[in-house]
């Protein structure tokens, strides 16, 4: 008798970000008062890779595989940031600034991704959104 069902893959080549975004960012200025040295910014306006995407300045802190392709250590790694910012992002998101923490992977049909109760837990009380973006493309 032959078993069709299997383990369900996680997601893989995952990043977690911590993202600040607004119409008119000043991304130079998060990085004055979040005292933290972005991963990569954009400056509000028209992409020119991406002329149909978001205009919006941005902000941004990620970890990824090449800080460790664990992704329990990315995630943990962008909460305690989040954690220890957690005032400033509170004005910044008071200020109209949009922040999120978003987390990025290659997935397959069955693929998961596992958050334990305590990083759940801990992204609560940050008050802050977490997205989850898969990307579906075959590898």
């Amino acid at each position: 008798m032959s078993d069709n069902s299997h383990d369900a893959m996680p997601w893989v080549l995952t990043a977690v970000a911590l993202t600040v975004k607004k119409n008119d960012l000043d991304p130079d200025s998060v990085t004055d008062r979040l005292g933290l040295r972005p991963s990569a910014v954009r400056m509000p306006g028209i992409d020119r890779w991406n002329p149909e995407g978001d205009p919006a300045g941005q902000w941004r802190l990620q970890c990824d595989e090449r800080t460790t392709r664990v992704f329990s250590e990315q995630l943990g790694t962008i909460l305690r940031v989040a954690e220890e910012c957690a005032d400033t992002l509170a004005i910044l998101r008071a200020e109209g600034c949009e922040v999120t923490i978003t987390v990025r992977g290659f997935a397959d049909n069955d693929s998961r991704i596992l958050l334990s109760a305590d990083e759940l837990a801990r992204a609560s009380r940050l008050k802050i959104p977490l997205a989850f973006i898969p990307n579906l493309n075959s590898r």
